[in-house]
C-alpha cells in the first residue's frame, strides 16, 4: 500500500495511464462491481472524465465522485466510525451554519442604541463598525435594520474567514504533544486555549518597519478572531479533531484495522489537483500507508522545479541583499559587494532557484507549491512516481511555449522564425464587451468551418472564458442568438425570403454555472408576492409581476387577460401602495388618506360588477366601464390581493417582534414553490433543491446541537437574509460549471485543468484580470507572512491564465478592450497578456535581428511589437465600418453588417427628404370623417401626416401615471370642472375621489373648482340661460366625403357653449371650424350672417359672427384641400403658431408679394415662435405644437429646413385659411 504519483503535461495521457495502470484485471468476476472512487477539484473535472472513461472503456459506471480531498475525508469517516456516525455528522459543519452561529453569537451586542462594549472588551472593534455603518440614521427601524444587515454581511466574511483558517491554519508541523504545540500554522489550538498569537513575529521580515496602523490592525482583528473563535467553535474544532484521532484509533490497532478496510475502497485515485491544504495532505499521507493512492498529477513541466521562484522577486532580493551588505559596509568597494554576492548565491544556492522560463514561474506559483508538497509526500516502500510526459507537439507558435516549458527551457532572444501564417495564438484588440462578442461568433463561425472529414472540428471543442461571466451573460444571450423564431420559418414556408434568417447563422452555447433564465423568472414570481409590498407596489412594478410567466401559470392568466387587468387597475386608479395598510408605513401621522392604492382600484372594480356606473355607495365609489368579460379577471386580483395581503409581513417579521424559527421560513417557501409546480411551473426544481438543502443542513445542525449553548433550532433570522443566501447560490452557482456537448462560456478558473482544441479568453483587461478586487475582508493569512500551499485569488487567476496557454490544443485567442468606448483613447491589455507578449516578442525573430531595441508598428491606434503584428487583429468600434471588411483577416461575412457597409461606402448623393417625396394618397369611394378627429387634423398637421403614415409617437401622458396627485394642474382642474358642467346640480366630491388631490388638499382643491365653475357660470348668463343643447348630423361634404358634425338643436341663432379650459390659440382654430362647419351645413346661401358661435372659456369669451353660409363653404374648400396636401406631405402649419397673436389680442397682417402670393409681413414674429426653445418656460418643449421641437415636427423634419418649409406653408395656405379668423373672430369685453 502507497501514495503512487502520475504526472503528465497532457490531461488525456493522464487518463490513458490511469486506465492502463490503475485499472488491474479482475481477480473474480465480482470485483468489476465494486465502486471505483474519485477525488476531482470540481464539476467541470467531474463530468470531462466520466465522459472521457465512456470513450474509452465503452462506458461509465460505479463510479462515485468526490469533490476535494475533504469530502472523501468525510466520507471515510462516516463509512469507518459507524458507531460514532452520530458523532461525524455533528462535527462536519456546513459553512451556512457557521454563518448563523455566528450571526446568533454577535446579535445581542447590536440591540442597544450605543455600543455596549467596552474598549478592552475582544469585540469592541467588529461591534463598532457594526454600529458605524448606520450612526448617519436615525434610531428606529430603520437604525436596527442597517445594523443587522451588516452583522449579517460580517457573519458572512467571518464564516469564510474560519472555514479557511480550519484547512489551512489549525494542523501542526512537527508531531507536537497535545496542547502544547506552537508552531505558526497552528493557530486555531492557540486561539482555543485564550492564547494571542505573536503577531510582530509573523510579518515579512523586510528592511522597512511594519506601520503603526498595520500592526494596530492585526492586532485588533485577531483579538475579536480569536474571542469568537474560543466562544463559539473551538469546541467543534476538538470534536473535528477527535474523529480524526479515533478514524486512525481503528486504523492503527491491528486487531479493528482489516474491519476498517473492509469499509473503504481498496485503491483511490486523486485526478488533478487546484489546492492541497496541509491537513488533507498529511490525511493522504497516514492513509496511503493502508490503500493505494493513484495521484494523476498535471504538471506544465517534466523538469525539477519545485524551488524555481519568479524572476522578478528574484531580482529584487537580489537588489535587497546588496543593499544590506553595504548598509553594513558602507566604504564597500564594487568589486567587494560583487564578490560578497558571488559568495552569497553559492552559499544559498539562489541561482538554481531562479526559474530558467518565466511565464512558469510568475503565473505558476500556485502549481509549484503542489508539486513542491507532493514531492514531499513520503510515499512509502512500494510507491512508484511515474512520469508520463509526451512530446508531441505541432509546429507553431503555441506549442512552441509549451515546449518551452515542459522542458524548462530557457528563452533565447529571437530563437523563433514566426510564420505569417500562423493563427495559433490570436490577440483581438476591440472597444467593448458587446464588440467582442460580435468578433467571436464570426471567428468561431469561421474555425469551426475549416474543419475536415479527418479532421473535424465540433462545438465541443471549444471553450470560451470570462472573468465576470454574470456580467456578461445578457451579451451572450443577445449575440448568440437562438435559432430563428416559428414567424421566420413559417415565413420560409410560405415562399417569403427573410433576410435576417438568411444572414444568421445559429452557433450553439451553453452559459456554464449560470441558472437559467426561465427558473429565475419563475422564482422572482414566487418572490413577487412577498417582496413587492416591500417597496411602493407601484403599478409598473405589479404589471411587470403579472407579465411573469411562471404569475400568469399561477392564476391562469394569458397576455390579453394582463393588458385588460392592467387597464381596469389604472382607470380605476391605481397608481401605488397595496392598501391602507401597507400606506401607513410611509405616510405621515394624521394623513389617513389611502386613495390610489392597489386595494382602492380593486374595491371600485368589485362594487362595478354589481353597479356598473359612476355612483357612490357605501363610501365606495364604483367603476363605471367593468363588462361582463372583466368579472373573472376581477376575481383573480382579488385573489392575487388576498395572496400579497397573507404575505405582507413576512420581510419585516423580525423587526416587529416576531421571532420565526429559520426552518419556518423554509417551509413557508417550500410551500409556495409547491403551489406554483402544481400549477404546471416546472422550472423551480432547482430552487426547491437549494431550499431543500439548507432545511436539511439546519435539521441535522439542530439535532445535534439541541443540548448546546449554540442551539440552532429556535434560531430565528430575518427572512430577507434567507432570501438572499437562496439568490447568491441561483445566481452565481459558477463552481458547478461543466463541460457541456455545445460551445461552453465559462468563468475563468472554474473548468480547469480540461484540455480543448480552441480555448477563447474574454475581457482580459487591465484591472479586471486578474481579479483583485474580491478581498476577503478580516483575513489575518492575507496580512501576515504566508505559508506553503496557502491560496489566493490573485495566484488563482494567474494559475488558470497559465493553464488555458498550456491546454490549448490548437488555438488560443486572447481579447482585450484596447480603446475606450467613449473618447477612443487606448488602453492597456491585462498585466498577465502584457507579460505573454513581452515574453513571445523576445523569442519571435524579428526582420532586423541586429537591431538591439525592438521596432514597434501602429495598427490603427495600437503600438504592437513588429514581429508580433501578423498576431494582432485590431477590430473597429462599428460591426459595420467599412474598414473592417477591406482586409483578408480577420474572415469575414457578407451578412446584414455587410450590406450596410456597403450602403455607407457606395452611398451617392443626399438622402430624399420627405417633403420632396409626396406620400401616395389612399382613395376612397366614400369617406365618411369625424369633425371632432378632422378638426384635430388639420389644426395640427403633423398628427396628421403621421397618421397617414401609420406612425404614432408615444407622449408622456399615454403613460399610466404612477405618482398619486399631490395638486391639481391645469389639466386636472380642467377635469374637475368639466365634470361640474356635466353634472349640473349632482356634483359632490365623493364622486370625484379618483382625481381629487390626496391629503387636506383635497377639500380645498373641490372648493376653488366649485368656485371657478360658478364664476363660469355667470358669465355664461349674460349671453344666455343655459348652454345650447347640441345634436350630431351628417353633412355631405362632396361625393366622397362625408362628416359627422356638431350643430345646435332646434335652429337656434345664438350657439353658446361653456368650456373650462383657457381660450388658447389651437381652441379657437376649433371654434372658427366648428362655426364654419355649421354654417355650410345650414345652407343657407348668402344669409347666416347672424348666426353667431359663442365660447365662454376659463379666461375670456369668444365671438364668431358675420360669416354666410356660401362664405363658409368656400373656406372649408380650402381647408379641405389644405388637409388633403398634409395626408401627401409636410405641412408645416400648426394653428397653435398661426393664431398665436391672437391670444395677446393682435393679427397678422398679409401683403401680396411679386408672385402676387399673400404673405405674412411679420414672419420674424413667427420665426421666433417656430424656433423657442423652451429654456425660459416651465412646460416641456416638446409638447408645443407652436415650435420645431415638438416631438412629431422633430420626427418629422429630421436633416429638413424647418424655417424654409415653415415659409413655404404660410406662404401657400396661411392666407385663405387664417384671414378670416382674425376677420370674424373677436374676444368679447367683460
Amino acid at each position: 500500500m502507497a501514495i503512487h504519483v502520475i504526472q503528465s503535461q497532457r490531461i488525456d495521457v493522464l487518463v490513458h495511464a490511469m486506465l492502463t495502470t490503475v485499472n488491474k484485471p479482475a481477480a473474480t468476476p465480482f470485483q468489476v462491481l465494486k465502486t471505483q472512487h474519485f477525488i476531482v477539484p470540481s464539476h467541470a473535472v467531474e463530468a470531462w472524465l466520466t465522459q472521457k472513461l465512456a470513450e474509452q472503456k465503452g462506458i461509465s459506471a460505479n463510479t462515485e465522485f468526490h469533490h476535494r480531498i475533504r469530502g472523501f475525508q468525510w466520507s471515510a469517516y462516516q463509512w469507518v466510525l459507524v458507531e460514532q456516525k452520530e458523532q461525524v455528522r455533528k462535527a462536519n459543519i456546513p459553512r451556512i451554519i457557521i454563518k448563523w452561529r455566528i450571526f446568533q453569537a454577535l446579535k445581542t451586542f447590536i440591540q442597544a442604541e450605543h455600543n455596549p462594549l467596552t474598549t478592552d472588551h475582544p469585540l469592541h472593534s467588529i461591534v463598532q463598525r457594526i454600529y458605524d455603518s448606520a450612526d448617519r440614521l436615525e434610531q428606529g427601524m430603520e437604525k436596527q435594520l442597517k445594523k443587522q444587515g451588516m452583522l449579517y454581511w460580517v457573519s458572512e466574511q467571518v464564516s469564510r474567514l474560519f472555514s479557511h483558517y480550519m484547512e489551512y491554519r489549525g494542523h501542526c508541523q512537527k508531531n507536537c504533544p497535545a496542547n502544547l504545540c506552537n508552531c505558526p500554522s497552528n493557530w486555531l489550538q492557540a486561539w482555543g486555549q485564550n492564547k494571542p498569537l505573536p503577531i510582530e513575529q509573523m510579518f515579512f521580515k523586510t528592511n522597512s518597519e511594519i506601520s503603526e496602523f498595520t500592526l494596530h490592525q492585526a492586532h485588533e482583528l485577531e483579538t475579536w478572531q480569536r474571542w469568537l473563535w474560543q466562544e463559539v467553535f473551538h469546541q467543534d474544532f476538538e470534536q473535528m479533531q477527535s474523529i480524526d484521532a479515533m478514524f486512525w484509533e481503528i486504523l492503527d490497532d491491528p486487531e479493528t484495522r482489516q474491519a476498517a478496510l473492509k469499509k473503504l475502497p481498496s485503491q483511490l485515485v486523486i485526478f488533478t489537483l487546484l489546492d492541497l491544504p496541509p491537513m488533507q495532505l498529511a490525511f493522504l499521507r497516514r492513509l496511503g500507508q493502508y490503500i493505494d493512492i493513484y495521484i494523476l498529477h498535471y504538471n506544465p513541466s517534466q523538469e525539477y522545479w519545485a524551488d524555481s521562484v519568479d524572476p522578478n522577486w528574484k531580482a529584487r532580493y537580489d537588489v535587497g541583499v546588496k543593499e544590506r551588505f553595504i548598509a553594513k559596509n558602507p566604504k564597500a568597494s564594487d568589486a567587494d559587494i560583487t564578490k560578497f554576492f558571488q559568495e552569497f548565491t553559492l552559499n544559498f544556492n539562489a541561482e538554481q532557484r531562479e526559474s530558467r522560463h518565466p511565464l512558469l514561474t510568475r503565473f505558476g506559483k500556485q502549481a509549484r507549491d503542489h508539486f513542491s508538497l507532493l514531492s514531499n509526500l513520503s510515499s512509502g516502500e512500494d510507491g512508484i512516481w511515474a512520469d508520463a510526459f509526451v512530446d508531441d507537439y505541432a509546429d507553431h507558435l503555441l506549442a512552441k511555449v509549451q515546449s518551452d516549458v515542459l522542458y524548462l527551457v530557457e528563452p533565447e532572444q529571437q530563437q523563433y522564425g514566426l510564420d505569417a501564417q500562423d493563427d495559433s495564438i490570436q490577440i483581438h484588440v476591440c472597444h467593448s464587451s458587446l464588440r467582442q462578442l460580435e468578433v467571436l461568433k464570426e471567428q468561431l463561425i469561421h474555425w469551426l468551418a475549416q474543419g475536415s472529414k479527418d479532421a473535424p472540428r465540433r462545438p465541443s471543442d471549444i471553450l470560451v472564458l470570462s472573468p465576470s461571466l454574470s456580467e456578461l451573460e445578457p451579451l451572450i444571450r443577445s449575440v448568440f442568438a437562438p435559432p430563428p423564431s416559428e414567424r421566420d420559418l413559417i415565413q420560409q414556408k410560405t415562399g417569403s425570403s427573410h433576410q435576417l434568417s438568411k444572414d444568421s447563422i445559429y452557433v450553439p452555447i451553453k452559459i456554464a454555472g449560470v441558472t437559467q433564465l426561465d427558473a429565475l423568472n419563475a422564482w422572482k414570481a414566487v418572490l413577487g408576492r412577498i417582496e413587492l409590498i416591500q417597496g411602493r407596489f407601484s403599478i409598473e412594478d405589479f404589471a411587470d409581476w403579472l407579465s411573469l410567466s411562471a404569475t400568469q401559470q399561477l392564476y391562469g392568466l394569458e397576455i390579453n387577460s394582463i393588458e385588460r387587468m392592467t387597464e381596469l387597475l389604472i382607470d380605476a386608479g391605481f397608481k401605488r401602495g397595496l392598501d391602507a395598510q401597507h400606506l401607513q408605513r410611509s405616510l405621515s401621522a394624521g394623513d389617513d388618506d389611502y386613495r390610489f392604492s392597489f386595494k382602492f382600484a380593486l374595491d371600485r372594480l368589485a362594487l362595478g360588477i354589481a353597479i356598473p356606473e359612476h355612483t357612490l355607495f357605501q363610501g365606495t365609489l364604483s367603476f363605471a366601464k367593468v363588462l361582463p368579460s372583466d368579472f373573472e379577471l376581477i376575481a383573480k386580483l382579488i385573489q392575487i390581493y388576498q395572496d400579497v395581503d397573507a404575505r405582507r409581513d413576512w420581510m419585516t417579521a423580525h423587526e416587529q417582534g416576531e421571532r420565526v424559527p429559520v426552518e419556518t421560513w423554509l417551509k413557508r417557501l417550500m410551500q409556495d414553490i409547491a403551489e406554483f409546480e402544481e400549477a404546471g411551473v416546472e422550472s423551480l426544481s432547482s430552487v426547491y433543491k437549494i431550499i431543500k438543502k439548507q432545511q436539511r443542513m439546519l435539521t441535522l445542525a439542530s439535532f445535534y446541537d439541541e443540548h448546546d449553548h449554540h442551539a440552532l433550532r429556535a434560531l430565528s433570522l430575518p427572512l430577507p437574509y434567507l432570501l438572499a443566501e437562496i439568490n447568491s447560490t441561483l445566481e452565481t452557482q459558477l463552481e458547478h460549471a461543466e463541460p457541456t456537448g455545445q460551445i461552453t462560456f465559462s468563468q475563468i478558473g472554474q473548468i480547469r485543468p480540461v484540455p480543448y482544441k480552441l480555448i477563447v479568453m474574454l475581457g482580459l483587461d487591465s484591472g479586471k484580470f486578474p481579479n483583485r478586487s474580491q478581498h476577503l475582508p478580516f483575513d489575518l493569512m492575507d496580512l501576515l507572512k504566508p505559508q506553503l500551499g496557502d491560496r489566493s485569488r490573485l495566484e488563482d487567476d494567474q494559475g488558470a491564465f497559465l493553464d488555458n496557454l498550456l491546454l490549448a490544443q490548437e488555438s488560443l485567442w486572447l481579447f482585450y478592450n484596447g480603446f475606450d468606448i467613449n473618447d477612443g483613447e487606448v488602453r492597456d491589455p491585462s498585466t498577465v497578456l502584457q507579460e505573454l507578449i513581452q515574453h513571445l516578442a523576445f523569442i519571435v525573430q524579428s526582420k532586423q535581428p541586429d537591431v538591439a531595441i525592438n521596432e514597434s508598428v501602429n495598427i490603427h491606434g495600437v503600438e504592437v511589437p513588429e514581429q508580433l503584428q501578423s498576431l494582432y487583429h485590431v477590430h473597429p468600434l462599428l460591426p459595420f465600418d467599412p474598414v473592417g471588411f477591406e482586409s483578408v483577416k480577420p474572415v469575414r461575412y457578407q451578412d446584414q453588417w455587410f450590406s450596410v457597409a456597403g450602403q455607407i461606402r457606395h452611398a451617392t448623393g443626399q438622402r430624399s427628404a420627405w417633403v420632396n417625396t409626396p406620400y401616395q394618397h389612399l382613395q376612397h369611394d366614400v369617406q365618411v370623417l369625424d369633425s371632432h378627429q378632422w378638426i384635430q387634423d388639420v389644426t395640427f398637421p403633423a398628427r396628421l401626416y403621421l397618421k397617414t403614415l401609420g406612425v404614432a409617437n408615444l407622449r408622456p401622458e399615454d403613460l399610466p401615471a404612477v405618482q398619486e396627485p399631490l395638486l391639481l394642474d391645469g389639466l386636472g382642474r380642467y377635469a374637475v370642472r368639466h365634470f361640474l358642467q356635466q353634472h349640473e346640480g349632482e356634483a359632490k366630491p365623493e364622486l370625484l375621489l379618483d382625481q381629487l388631490p390626496i391629503g387636506k388638499l383635497q377639500h380645498s382643491s373641490w372648493q376653488v373648482s366649485v368656485l371657478e365653475q360658478q364664476r363660469l357660470k355667470d358669465r355664461l348668463f349674460r349671453y344666455a340661460p343655459e348652454t345650447t343643447p347640441t345634436t350630431q348630423q351628417v353633412w355631405k361634404v362632396n361625393d366622397q366625403i362625408y362628416m359627422n358634425i356638431r350643430l345646435p338643436k332646434n335652429s337656434a341663432e345664438h350657439w353658446v357653449s361653456l368650456e373650462a379650459s383657457s381660450a388658447r390659440a389651437k381652441r379657437r382654430a376649433k371654434v372658427w371650424l366648428e362655426y364654419l362647419l355649421w354654417l355650410a351645413y345650414l345652407n343657407m346661401g348668402e344669409g347666416g350672417e347672424k348666426l353667431t358661435r359663442i365660447v365662454v372659456f376659463s379666461d375670456r369669451t369668444i365671438l364668431c359672427q358675420g360669416v354666410s353660409s356660401n362664405q363658409a363653404r368656400k373656406w372649408i374648400e380650402h381647408w379641405l384641400a389644405a388637409w388633403k396636401y398634409g395626408q401627401t406631405q409636410p405641412l408645416v402649419l400648426p394653428a397653435a403658431l398661426l393664431l398665436k397673436v391672437a391670444e395677446k389680442d393682435k393679427a397678422h397682417d398679409w401683403q401680396a408679394n411679386e408672385q402676387n402670393q399673400m404673405c405674412i409681413e411679420d414672419m420674424d414674429a413667427i420665426y421666433k415662435d417656430w424656433h423657442e426653445d423652451g429654456k425660459f418656460t416651465g412646460f416641456s418643449v416638446a409638447d408645443n405644437e407652436a415650435t420645431k421641437m415638438h416631438r412629431d415636427w422633430q420626427f418629422i423634419l429630421q436633416e429638413q429646413d424647418a424655417t424654409a418649409l415653415l415659409e413655404q406653408a404660410c406662404t401657400q395656405f396661411s392666407y385663405h385659411l387664417y384671414q378670416p379668423v382674425f376677420w370674424h373672430q373677436s374676444v368679447i369685453e367683460e
